[in-house]
């Protein structure tokens, strides 16, 4: 196979993907808006406890478990800028019952999680198709400075969306700031229905139908791809552990309003946005494997942090800050790196199987996290819960750790129009890992 050489581009040189970068920058921090907006709505309107939290968050998830395989034919059978449109605009339809709702005085635990259930739907379809489509969009050479434009993409509605978030759930109430979100759909949907490349996989007749395990067994079959999987998987159940719990620790626990605690993740993600850059250099250093590991590293020493917090206000912002900080450093050069390396072992005409199919691990484990957070939550209480999920993260990185599974920057997997299909096992062929 012939070696590719990475390198970084401007916006202004790929104009479909300018396109597609803009919708998903605006959808993000609505979504980040929501992704606040909802457990509040749980909490301060309704009530909900630990255990509730967990179930909310797990039907937000659990749609990775039941349609994730489906939704991979799916994509690749029909043209993946249709489907992003119609996903923002399902989702717009969602968050604005949820405002109707609270004016009917009819909303309740029930109707969010029914709700939650409904957008954690489109939101999975949409982000698996987001990530079948950008190898349509952009060369081999140029996945890896993509997926770290998208990943600042990312960062940047956590460093302004958590901020908004609280001053729209403390100013508007959290039933109404998810208008916000449901606005940001819309625009969403019109930027990406202008991309030119409607997306759909060359190799695919019309006629034929792609098989629904394929994709999975891509990602299980081959020892490389298979352990960053796992490793993935592994790092989301316990994250989610977390994560379902944030919230109810930092607002009933630490006694923080909604606006401090949006504020305070804000200043925390700041630390991304000066180490987007960094995920290729890191890459080029340790190689896929090393970068992979170093990133769980990290995020595990930025959770072991948050279940510490406590004392007076300013010393509780300083754990927090920290804690967030940390992770998101880790978080990024993990997550850019374990997907560019899937999206360039992928054939093209299977992009949407393979995604669909790590989804299904990966956020088929977050599921079940959110809902073992919220157990542990009630039975062992929210810090004990908290220390656990923070753990979990180095358990993450032994997956990575065996001798066959290692990929470095010279024997990464091979990339051009006919890639291996055996998911970058050990009889691969030689090529670099595209890195600038």
């Amino acid at each position: 196979m012939a070696r590719t050489q990475g390198e970084f581009f401007r916006l202004r040189d790929e104009p479909d993907f300018a396109r597609f970068w803009t919708g998903q920058s605006i959808s993000l921090i609505g979504s980040e808006i929501t992704s606040m907006a909802i457990p509040v709505i749980a909490i301060l309107s309704l009530g909900a406890g630990a255990l509730d939290q967990g179930v909310l968050f797990f039907c937000q998830f659990l749609p990775a478990l039941l349609f994730g395989l489906h939704f991979g034919t799916l994509i690749d059978r029909f043209a993946k800028r249709s489907l992003l449109v119609y996903c923002d605009l399902a989702r717009m339809v969602l968050l604005l019952a949820i405002a109707v709702l609270h004016v009917l005085d009819a909303l309740s635990i029930a109707a969010l999680v029914v709700i939650a259930f409904l957008v954690g739907t489109f939101s999975v379809l949409s982000a698996i198709c987001g990530q079948a489509y950008v190898p349509d969009l952009l060369r081999d050479n140029r996945l890896l400075d993509g997926n770290t434009k998208l990943q600042k993409v990312t960062t940047f509605a956590e460093v302004s969306g958590g901020s908004l978030a609280g001053a729209l759930v403390q100013a508007l109430t959290a039933p109404f700031a998810v208008i916000v979100d449901a606005v940001s759909y819309a625009v969403s949907a019109c930027f990406i229905s202008r991309v030119r490349l409607p997306g759909r996989a060359p190799d695919t007749e019309v006629h034929e139908k792609p098989q629904i395990w394929e994709g999975l067994r891509f990602v299980l079959r081959g020892a490389k791809l298979r352990a960053i999987t796992l490793c993935a998987a592994t790092s989301n159940f316990f994250s989610a552990m977390m994560v379902s719990l944030y919230l109810l620790f930092v607002m009933d626990g630490l006694g923080l309003s909604p606006l401090l605690a949006g504020l305070l993740l804000s200043a925390a993600s700041c630390t991304a946005l000066v180490t987007g850059f960094l995920t290729s250099r890191v890459t080029a250093r340790l190689g896929v494997s090393g970068a992979l590991v170093a990133g769980q590293a990290v995020m595990a020493a930025g959770c072991l942090i948050l279940p510490f917090a406590q004392g007076p206000l300013p010393l509780v912002s300083v754990y927090l800050v920290a804690s967030h900080g940390i992770f998101v450093i880790g978080m990024i050069v993990f997550s850019t790196t374990q997907l560019t390396y899937r999206q360039q072992v992928t054939p093209a005409r299977m992009q949407g199987r393979v995604h669909a199919g790590n989804y299904v691990i990966t956020y088929g484990a977050y599921a079940l996290g959110a809902m073992a957070g919220g157990l542990a939550g009630e039975w062992i209480g929210i810090r004990p819960t908290l220390v656990i999920g923070a753990l979990g993260h180095i358990l993450a990185a032994a997956w990575l750790l065996p001798r066959r599974v290692r990929i470095t920057a010279e024997d990464g997997p091979a990339t051009g129009p006919e890639r291996r299909p055996d998911g970058g096992d050990e009889d691969e062929s030689r090529g670099d890992f595209v890195h600038p």
